[in-house]
């Protein structure tokens, strides 16, 4: 009940991302991997999250965050995500680790009163359910790994599964790197971790994939085509973060994955300008001239370049800006931006 009140909410929720074209592009990849019967049961909302991350409730409903949308490369790759989402929802995990949560509260609730009435120290006892509690959701993650293998596998897609976790991999490296820390490579989970480990689910469907063969469809240019409709709210979130790092590593990816095109050569003009050095500023400028020279570029780009040109202290930029007002007349921003030139 608690679930289905909270899809209503979703249903007129900002945090929504509506897009038709979109809408439809995810709900054939779901289609075409769990087979159309079985995918008539889900209902799939796109949400503004930077987060690499999406989730499927027992009523059906399935939550996938934009930034998960930015870093994935191909319909192949998505179709590996779904499956794992599936798999847990065909499973009834959710429900079951709901049981299995209340279960183990129940009886440590329970031991922690019995232990005060006799005087008996019983923290290792209840520290000994959570951890069972944690394997519990452990092996469910690795199960609907195994399933949404089989399920990528009986498609026409390519299982392409290693791909998405390596690059997790990566990222989180150049996360560590931009704060100074050393990478880690972990093969066994932590006693705390309730999934695999990136390395485990890598090195697992690396393995997969090879005992399968290289066959089946990618379907790289219709994922490209797809979200490129909704771009810039795709990389919102990121690009505002607090992480120039993860944000510079996940449009480098797509770049050379899915080809620079000027939305997305606007999009990382956008993070460097944001990013603020002079360094980064020069960077921006390069990167908005990349996009103005491509015809499809978005009026953004004159927008940035503009003010990368200003702060930069280049008066050029002031021309910019005023060939982007003829441009997009009615951008959000138009007001502040004539009162900028007019100063």
């Amino acid at each position: 009940m608690e679930i289905d009140e909270y899809e209503r909410s979703l249903q007129h929720s900002a945090r929504v991302l509506r897009e038709a074209s979109l809408d439809a592009f995810l709900r054939k990849v779901m289609c075409d991997t769990v087979g159309s019967e079985r995918c008539g049961s889900v209902r799939i909302y796109v949400v503004k999250d930077s987060s690499m991350n999406a989730g499927m409730f027992p009523n059906g409903m399935m939550l996938v965050n934009t930034g998960l949308l930015a870093r994935l490369h191909s319909e192949a790759e998505l179709a590996a995500i779904f499956g794992h989402e599936f798999a847990h929802f065909e499973k009834r995990h959710s429900l079951n680790k709901f049981l299995e949560r209340r279960r183990s509260n129940d009886w440590a609730s329970w031991i922690a009163l019995a232990g005060a009435a006799a005087a008996v120290n019983t923290n290792d006892t209840i520290r000994d359910l959570r951890i069972g509690l944690i394997a519990f959701t452990r092996l469910q993650e690795t199960e609907a790994d195994i399933l949404a293998g089989g399920l990528v596998v009986g498609s026409h897609y390519r299982l392409r599964a290693s791909y998405v976790w390596l690059r997790v991999i990566e990222e989180e490296d150049a996360l560590r790197a931009e704060r100074g820390l050393r990478k880690i490579r972990r093969l066994v989970p932590a006693l705390s971790d309730d999934h695999p480990t990136n390395e485990q689910r890598f090195l697992y469907f690396a393995k997969q994939e090879s005992e399968v063969g290289d066959w089946g469809e990618d379907g790289t240019e219709g994922y490209r085509a797809a979200t490129s409709v909704v771009l810039p709210i795709l990389f919102d979130a990121l690009i505002k973060g607090n992480d120039f790092a993860v944000a510079d590593y996940v449009i480098r990816s797509r770049g050379e994955a899915l080809g620079w095109d000027a939305p997305l050569l606007a999009l990382r003009g956008d993070l460097y300008r944001l990013h603020g050095s002079p360094r980064d500023l020069a960077s921006a400028q390069d990167f908005y001239q990349q996009a103005i020279a491509k015809p499809e570029a978005p009026s953004s780009a004159w927008r940035g370049l503009g003010l990368a040109q200003l702060k930069l202290g280049n008066p050029a930029g002031r021309d910019t800006l005023a060939d982007f007002l003829k441009r997009d007349p009615a951008a959000p921003d138009a007001n502040m931006l004539k009162m900028l030139l007019e100063n």
